[in-house]
């Protein structure tokens, strides 16, 4: 279990970068196909034989967390891969979101090294909070013009390019085609898909494929379910039994073929009834006092204060001390809550002055004037077991 944070964060989860989060598993994986992290491995005895298989395919179901898990087993769902397979427990990354956690898991670099936090980013030196996954402005605008090189705006390290054979990047939609994705590796093989059976037919082909090296796939629709209806509404609850259907019909498929299948994900979720939903936008006072937009996640917000309106910025947060821990970002950063590594020249402009991280099921948000606030059903971003901690299954299926 990851270690509980003392002080001010009592009772929160800090990500265990010491050898149980996906920054180790990442640098597990990227030394078993020869290359080079500064990280250290992963503590569970489950990963140490990885250096065997021709092939390692790690899997990647956005927002199954391990509570949702637990729950879903108990309900009866999930027998066919999740129940019949031994599974470990690692931390996410902070900030417990996909944004973050998604471009560990395709560079091996920690938050504090790639730099790219949230879903929406304060990029200080664009002059706007925007969001570098799907290249939008707050306001919906592009983020860029056409000449703009975001690859080389982001300046990410990258460890899983120093790996031996080929790097596939089997995805949904536009993803393998995206500028975040072409920014974070160099990719020998992108094949994107719309629907679970055509992802498994990718992983398939892939494994059954001559090439040998690593493949990161990625289904992105368990988490797009429980933010429209819950983490434990029946239709997410049925989309889950599904990719459990598919994730079993897999494992058989490509059984023999000299591959090793890790499925993970990056975050879990926590469901916010609507009277939990704070519009930052209405709190009196509150904008007056930034820099700029706060940025961040539903669960965590990030705010740009200006030098002159400090004592208005905390007693405008003191009204909110119920529902949220206001920390200072430099005592994030300094102690280590983005992760090891050498910090990414943009973090100090990225950090807010101060985050802002929910307490129990409240979740924030930070609309821009004129714009209605946007309500979500689950949400993550923030620091609780139920976000942070998520599930590791490694099946290996040695060859002939």
């Amino acid at each position: 279990m990851p270690p509980i944070c003392t002080g001010t964060l009592k009772g929160f989860y800090k990500p265990d970068y010491d050898g149980a989060s996906i920054v180790n598993l990442l640098s597990t994986i990227i030394h078993a196909r020869g290359g080079q992290s500064p990280h250290k491995p992963l503590k569970k005895p489950a990963v140490e034989g990885l250096k065997g298989f021709d092939k390692i395919v790690y899997l990647l179901v956005d927002g199954l967390g391990k509570h949702q898990l637990d729950v879903y087993l108990e309900e009866g769902f999930g027998q066919r891969f999740f129940a019949a397979h031994h599974h470990d427990v690692i931390s996410s990354v902070f900030p417990a979101t996909t944004a973050a956690a998604v471009t560990t898991y395709a560079t091996g670099a920690s938050p504090a090294e790639h730099g790219v936090l949230s879903w929406w980013l304060n990029l200080h030196d664009l002059g706007m909070v925007g969001n570098v996954l799907i290249e939008a402005s707050r306001l919906g605008s592009s983020l860029k013009a056409d000449e703009f090189v975001l690859r080389d705006y982001l300046r990410m390290p990258s460890y899983l390019n120093s790996t031996r054979g080929g790097r596939a990047l089997l995805s949904y939609g536009h993803i393998p085609k995206s500028s975040l994705s072409n920014a974070a590796a160099r990719w020998t093989d992108k094949r994107a898909y719309e629907s679970l059976r055509d992802m498994q037919e990718a992983v398939v082909e892939y494994a059954r494929s001559g090439e040998s090296g690593l493949a990161y796939a990625y289904w992105p629709e368990l988490d797009g379910c429980c933010h429209e209806f819950g983490c434990l509404h029946p239709t997410t609850m049925a989309h889950f039994d599904f990719i459990d259907e598919v994730l079993a019909s897999l494992i058989e498929e490509i059984r023999g073929t000299d591959t090793v299948v890790i499925v993970t994900a990056d975050h879990g979720l926590v469901d916010t009834p609507r009277s939990r939903y704070i519009d930052l936008s209405k709190v009196d006072g509150l904008y007056d006092c930034l820099a700029t937009l706060p940025a961040g996640d539903s669960r965590q917000v990030s705010f740009f204060v200006r030098a002159s309106r400090q004592k208005e910025f905390v007693a405008c947060c003191d009204t909110l001390k119920e529902v949220g821990v206001l920390i200072p970002g430099s005592r994030l950063r300094r102690g280590g809550f983005f992760g090891p590594g050498e910090e990414h020249s943009s973090l100090g402009g990225r950090v807010g002055d101060y985050v802002f991280i929910a307490r129990a099921d409240y979740a924030f948000d930070a609309p821009p004037a004129g714009m209605p606030s946007g309500v979500l059903v689950g949400t993550h971003g923030g620091m609780s077991a139920e976000e942070m901690r998520v599930p590791l299954y490694v099946v290996p299926l040695q060859g002939p």
